[in-house]
């Protein structure tokens, strides 16, 4: 068996602020992490509703003190995303891997659900006994007439993953995701859709454009606002996206075939991936060549920022390997500071979602600004808490040294300094705070483009009758 990390120091705090579930109320919240307990605005209901107990949304693990002592004498640690006490080997754990589809199908079932999507389901249009004036738009959603907002909102994801130009810059990318854009903002609106079943294209106005932008639904933007797939090896699929694919048929979570036990897998093998990615990361520098690995960590920082809303996720990022390194291998006080701000971090993270929650319900004028802010601060979140077990996962690892594993620690704490200090040299604040300028890049500049075409066209008619 590999060394055992043997500073005393990484000890103490690997125990007292790293490890255990249950080191007093501190300790507890600073092990939450988002859990499947809803759906974005269920969960945001869960904070304005819990404002006196705010971290009650999510799910913490209490373990007795004879087992946490027993579990530490044979080498464990929590690990917060599977709910147990593990021994980290990552060189055994990448084998569960081989036999598993990258895109977690085995669970999530998209192949069937995108292959279906991919042409107009004309059986189920026609043997609908519901009757419209056209079928375009549903058949550019691939859905029945009569299908239900969130077959609707799920065809919708689906084909707009696959559609969207950051994964697919080609001239017909760009005017599929025009199409199944327009036909998303009518079809899930209920008042528009309504208008178009009876009327068709013809009885829809211009007003659709304010559609575009106040009725989508807020789990698709959060989707395009924060799963760039440029961070996909880093933060992984985002949990809130998880919860958009494995919703129930019926709109409902707690109707989805996806089982509680499914959904700890799926974080298993989210962590894990990360996991491994880190570790190609930083192998050059734990191979020696520490001036190459800092050099190819910039590069890679420069290209990451410019992407949306990359400066404020790599920072993020960078900021939580520093922190749970001291957390692990600092001085007693080293590692009480570093727990401290973690959890302030996320606690902040927290307020900050619960605020912008009660604007969006206080009948604001423009609430996309404050839906943003909740989402990112939900993302800041489950990004701190995932990168957490990702790194405890690479300084625990049973399968290499003890030696190993220290370099492994300072080259996570100097990535982490890098990243944490990266900005943007392209976007200005202002830019990057404006919250339909966000929203425009992240999922319908080429729609909105398509619509306000449309608008003007129909003013341009109008003024010649």
């Amino acid at each position: 068996m590999a060394d055992n990390y043997t500073s005393a120091n990484a000890n103490a705090n690997a125990d007292a602020n790293v490890n255990t579930p249950a080191q007093g109320e501190a300790q507890a919240q600073e092990d939450i992490v988002i859990t499947p307990c809803g759906l974005l605005l269920g969960c945001c209901a869960c904070l304005v509703g819990c404002a006196c107990l705010p971290f009650l949304c999510c799910c913490a693990v209490t373990a007795s003190a004879a087992d946490q002592a027993v579990n530490r004498v044979q080498g464990k640690r929590w690990d917060a995303t599977q709910g147990k006490w593990v021994i980290d080997n990552l060189t055994e754990e990448e084998k569960t891997l081989a036999e598993i589809p990258d895109d977690d199908d085995d669970i999530l079932q998209l192949a069937a659900a995108e292959a279906a999507a991919d042409k107009p389901n004309y059986d189920n249009v026609n043997a609908s006994t519901k009757k419209v004036k056209e079928t375009k738009y549903y058949d550019a959603l691939g859905v029945a007439v009569d299908a239900k907002d969130s077959k609707i909102k799920r065809a919708y994801y689906i084909q707009a993953r696959k559609w969207h130009p950051d994964k697919n810059p080609t001239e017909e990318a760009k005017d599929k995701f025009q199409e199944i854009g327009e036909a998303y903002q009518v079809l899930g609106d209920e008042k528009l859709r309504a208008i178009y079943d009876r009327e068709g294209e013809e009885g829809l106005s211009a007003d659709k454009t304010d559609a575009a932008t106040d009725n989508l639904d807020p789990s698709l933007i959060f989707t395009f606002l924060f799963g760039s797939d440029s961070f996909n090896d880093i933060v992984g699929r985002l949990q809130l996206v998880t919860q958009q694919l494995v919703v129930g048929a019926d709109g409902d979570p707690s109707t989805s075939s996806v089982t509680h036990e499914q959904l700890r897998e799926l974080g298993r093998r989210r962590v894990l991936r990360l996991a491994l990615a880190l570790r190609k990361r930083i192998q050059l520098y734990v191979d020696g060549n520490v001036e190459g690995a800092r050099a190819s960590w910039r590069e890679e920082g420069k290209r990451l920022v410019e992407v949306r809303y990359g400066e404020e996720l790599l920072n993020t990022v960078g900021m939580t390997y520093g922190l749970v390194v001291t957390q692990v291998t600092g001085s007693i006080g080293e590692g009480m500071s570093a727990n401290k701000k973690a959890f302030d971090v996320k606690y902040g993270a927290m307020k900050n979602a619960q605020d912008a929650a009660k604007k969006t319900q206080g009948g604001e004028e423009d609430a996309l600004p404050s839906m943003i802010e909740m989402m990112w601060s939900m993302t800041v979140i489950d990004i701190t808490s995932t990168i957490r077990e990702v790194v405890l996962k690479l300084l625990k690892d049973g399968a290499v040294t003890s030696d190993i594993q220290k370099k492994r620690a300072a080259a996570i704490q100097e990535l982490g300094a890098i990243w944490e200090e990266l900005k943007s040299e392209k976007l200005n604040g202002g830019e990057k705070k404006d919250a339909r300028n966000m929203y425009m890049s992240a999922t319908a500049a080429a729609m909105e483009s398509h619509l306000e075409k449309m608008k003007k066209d129909e003013e341009s008619h109008a003024a010649t009758q």
